[in-house]
């Protein structure tokens, strides 16, 4: 009854992230802590949506290891949050992106983490998974 129950409190990220597997091709499957991890080297980095979470790479080096970490603290900002989530972290996270990508560009990657990281979104989810930078 509680895997149900917390189904239905991550219904609509879940939902959201199964529509994104749509559109890229999975090339692997990792299992941390209990979540599913999907691989797809096309995808633009790292997201987690509910059940969903898809990462562009394998965790071979500290740097992709520190992904797996940071994805799994959304996870469990999802669970946490439920339907809020998408407003509260989802949304956030993605502007943040995005403005990263397209105002950063020029930074050093090591400024740019620096900066996306920062924010307050990202520093819980670092926090949650175990990640140190």
């Amino acid at each position: 009854m509680k895997d149900i129950l917390l189904y239905i409190w991550q219904l609509p990220q879940t939902l959201i992230g199964y529509v994104l597997l749509l559109f890229w091709k999975q090339t692997g499957v990792l299992d941390y802590k209990g979540k599913t991890i999907r691989v797809c080297k096309s995808f633009p980095g790292g997201i987690s949506l509910g059940y969903v979470i898809i990462l562009d790479t394998y965790p071979y080096s500290k740097d992709t290891w520190n992904d797996v970490r940071h994805e799994y603290g959304h996870s469990v900002q999802s669970e946490r949050l439920g339907w809020l989530y998408l407003l509260v972290i989802e949304l956030p996270s993605l502007i943040g992106n995005i403005w990263d990508r397209l105002f950063h560009s020029k930074w050093d990657k090591q400024k740019a983490n620096e900066w996306y990281y920062n924010q307050p979104w990202e520093k819980g989810a670092d926090k949650l998974g175990g990640v140190e930078r």
